[in-house]
């Protein structure tokens, strides 16, 4: 199971973009929703927009009201594997009985681990391999783990939503993996803050699909990184233009941060393909 969500650690849109790319690229179906109640609030002072349900109005009159948090289950098969994905809006309370819920309806569908991806903003080469922060449900799981090339958290602060997920996974005994990608955050007049991060997504899915032993082609994403990255290098180069005076400074600060980068290579094990493995358990003789 793969479970994203609009959330507090969700830079770089990795967390809610995760699933939303994996229902569209697989055609996945909607089988469940978790119901709204008793998790989120209308308004709060200096905060109501980010509350209140969204809605359209055409020349007076409503043409569309979200009575619903989005917080569905879908499925999809890849090959002989079936994959539940779920996006989710993280609760505003009772994030107990929020993810309690969400867990009974993964066990219903017998659910064996579950992945949660989530992205953070950090000063790191746009053109790298993002670095990937691990933490888990099961100490047995660890030793496994080590061959993802992820490094784990010594977190310290307040919990997100993936890190209750482990909390109550570790509970039932499930398997719950939260991969966090650090995703480029400048001191730079750059449109970086609603970008969605093509590469974090790819380098998480690389590691899930490994996981998870799916055959699922990611040469798209793999692409639109490459895109993101030539955008981002020109536009770098049209702000140093814009501001002559200050494209000392500007060179200066992002080779500090490529100077400073500790690249982080998962390299993803190449699968055999099954009639090369039935040749090597039956050899002609």
């Amino acid at each position: 199971m793969v479970a994203g969500f609009t959330q507090w650690a969700n830079a770089g849109d990795v967390s809610s973009g995760i699933p939303e790319y994996l229902i569209e690229k697989l055609n996945a179906r909607k089988i469940g929703h978790i119901h709204k109640v008793g998790f989120y609030f209308f308004q709060i002072p200096g905060r109501h927009y980010m509350f209140r349900p969204p809605v359209k109005y055409v020349d007076g009159y409503e043409e569309h009201y979200q009575e619903e948090a989005v917080n569905d289950f879908y499925y999809a098969e890849i090959g002989e594997t079936g994959l539940v994905i779920f996006i989710g809006t993280e609760p505003n309370l009772n994030e107990d009985v929020y993810v309690n819920t969400l867990l009974d309806g993964a066990q219903e569908l017998g659910v064996k681990r579950i992945i949660v991806p989530s992205g953070v903003g950090f000063e790191v080469p746009f053109d790298k391999e993002r670095l990937i922060g691990c933490t888990y449900s099961l100490k047995q799981m660890r030793q496994e783990l080590e061959d993802y090339a992820v490094s784990f958290s010594n977190y310290d602060r307040n919990a997100t939503i993936g890190m209750v997920i482990n909390h109550y996974c570790a509970k039932r005994g499930i398997e719950s993996v939260r991969m966090t990608a650090r995703t480029p955050s400048y001191q730079l007049s750059l449109t970086l803050a609603s970008f969605t991060d093509k590469r974090a997504m790819y380098d998480i899915l690389r590691r899930t699909r490994h996981m998870f032993g799916i055959d699922l082609d990611l040469s798209d994403l793999e692409k639109e990184s490459e895109k993101q990255n030539t955008e981002f290098e020109n536009g770098l180069k049209k702000l140093c233009m814009e501001n002559p005076n200050l494209e000392s400074q500007i060179t200066t600060y992002i080779e500090q941060i490529r100077e400073q980068f500790e690249e982080i290579n998962f390299k993803e094990p190449v699968k055999i393909p099954d009639v090369f493995l039935k040749e090597l358990d039956n050899p002609q003789r």
